[in-house]
């Protein structure tokens, strides 16, 4: 850089550091005027646009970061990790690919990059990375972590628990480890890892997030063991230690609701956008309802036919919403994406929607999109594309919210971790369901969980024939042959969607009937007994 451009880094870095984003933005836009091929200054402008809620410009500062070639490892590491903030999945894709990055960088990184596309969904090259990763680096926690993970969601629960606890034998103190590996272990009298969870959760200084770890472990374990006072008392330690990582405001989630209600009203959600697909571009069916309702059974029977391909769970149509909004939002949307819907241009959401998706559809006419709290957002989904399906999966109160309490989600579930806050989200969210149901009758497709494994092949038919596709009773035979199919299944009921249609899930919660009087209590009071 010359001299005056140093200057102007050098200005940028002391705005940064005492958080002047707009200055700092400023800076770097003056240095690139001079030189646009400095790639830090795109990556620091990009964070302060970010830091300064400006989406669009962090955005397009980041794909220009990525234009430009020749960039040492390290750079290209925050690149990716900067395409990876913004989802932009196919982005990240080719330019990794373009630079050859992970051929270039050492072990632990490449582990990160593996890491950013796993929690994106996509898990056949991070499979790649992570074991030729652990053959230059074999003693790499959190590599083996990572592989346990990536064979966990690929059905290999064997080879699952033997990584995780080749990760603890490297680090014996590594709490989210646990947390997995009581879900894959075989837990018994004889193999359990009770004493030692019970000794770290007594550690000092132990953080909420680690806390949180091991306490959910622990409770998974005793569940194993018949211990359900035990049990208990751990679950309850694990949902404190979460609600201090991830606190969640009911008043602010009722007026977010109260905004869907208001501004997605049924003229506006019925006054759609044109259809913009494509020649080859899919069809998307979205699965949505509350976490734990059987959504993933859903979309497994799905992908058993073959003109589905099946996305999982992807932030795709979030990040569209983004962007129309001009608006950073932490989860599927916020109240001021809400608020600023009525100005959107709903036909260049969905074009960035089906564009983003074509990747993930692996050339097939229709692809799921199953992010659970996408039941937030119906309406801005059916205003931007008419020709989706909207498929909602519904399942008992009682059992779907001692689910929830259940499981440690990585985000998005504040809520799930008090008993009686979790049944008034479930009213709340019932509540919305309503709206959208009374908004668009023609458009929400209700699937009763209780139904669809007690009638398999009476429910398959009536999903394939709402979502138009091609019905033989071969092919439903081997949409419902869930356990004898290969592939990923990257949420908490990784394990359970491979032991096929199963009839006796439901009612766990009654062995714990003794403990979860105020949320049967509260569940009553809002109808939903």
């Amino acid at each position: 850089m010359s001299n005056k451009q140093q200057a102007l880094w050098q200005q940028g870095q002391r705005h940064t550091e005492r958080k002047q984003w707009r200055q700092a933005a400023a800076a770097y836009e003056a240095l690139l005027e001079h030189d646009p091929t400095v790639l830090p200054a795109w990556l620091e402008l990009s964070s302060a646009e970010e830091a300064l809620d400006g989406y669009r410009k962090a955005y397009h500062a980041v794909l220009r970061a990525a234009r430009i070639d020749g960039a040492p490892p390290m750079a290209g590491m925050a690149v990716a990790r900067r395409l990876r903030r913004f989802e932009a999945i196919p982005e990240f894709l080719a330019y990794i690919e373009r630079t050859n990055l992970p051929a270039r960088v050492p072990p632990e990184k490449l582990i990160d990059l593996a890491s950013f596309l796993t929690s994106a969904g996509v898990h056949d090259k991070p499979l790649t990375w992570i074991e030729h990763a652990l053959k230059l680096r074999p003693n790499l926690p959190e590599a083996h972590n990572l592989h346990g993970l990536v064979l966990m969601f690929a059905g290999r629960s064997q080879e699952s628990a033997a990584a995780f606890e080749r990760a603890l034998a490297l680090r014996p103190h590594y709490a989210a480890v646990y947390s997995v590996l009581s879900r894959v272990a075989n837990i018994g009298p004889d193999h359990h890892h009770v004493d030692r969870l019970r000794e770290l959760l007594t550690q000092p200084g132990l953080s909420a997030k680690d806390e949180g770890h091991l306490a959910y472990a622990l409770h998974n374990e005793l569940h194993e063991l018949g211990d359900v006072d035990g049990a208990w008392d751990a679950l309850m330690r694990g949902c404190r230690a979460r609600r201090q990582e991830q606190p969640f405001d009911p008043v602010e989630n009722a007026a977010m609701f109260d905004a869907l209600r208001r501004v997605f009203d049924a003229a506006f959600v019925r006054e759609t956008a044109p259809n913009v697909a494509a020649p080859g571009d899919p069809t998307p069916i979205f699965i949505v309802g509350l976490h734990r309702s059987g959504t993933t059974l859903l979309e497994r029977i799905l992908s058993g036919h073959p003109d589905v391909a099946d996305a999982g769970e992807t932030y795709t149509f979030t990040t569209q919403l983004r962007y129309a909004a001009d608006h950073f939002c932490k989860l599927v949307t916020d109240r001021t994406i809400v608020e600023r819907a009525p100005n959107f241009d709903y036909a260049a959401i969905a074009r960035g929607f089906l564009t983003a998706m074509r990747t993930r559809s692996r050339g097939r006419a229709f692809v799921t999109e199953k992010q659970n709290p996408n039941f937030i957002v119906l309406g801005p989904i059916a205003k931007a594309l008419p020709q989706a399906r909207l498929l909602h999966m519904r399942r008992d109160p009682a059992d779907t919210c001692f689910s929830n309490l259940r499981t440690l989600f990585t985000h998005e579930a504040g809520y799930s971790y008090d008993p009686v806050q979790m049944a008034d989200y479930c009213k709340a969210y019932r509540d919305l369901m309503a709206h959208w149901r009374e908004a668009m009758p023609d458009r929400v497709f209700d699937i009763d969980y209780d139904a669809m494994v007690q009638d398999p092949d009476g429910q398959a038919r009536r999903i394939v024939a709402h979502c138009g596709l091609a019905d033989r009773e071969e092919t439903r035979e081997d949409m419902l042959r869930v356990e004898r199919r290969s592939g990923m299944v990257a949420t908490a009921s990784s394990n359970q969607v491979r032991q096929g249609i199963l009839t006796n899930r439901g009612g766990v919660w009654k062995r714990y009937e003794r403990h979860l009087g105020p949320m049967l209590d509260r569940l009553a009071a809002h109808g939903l007994a």
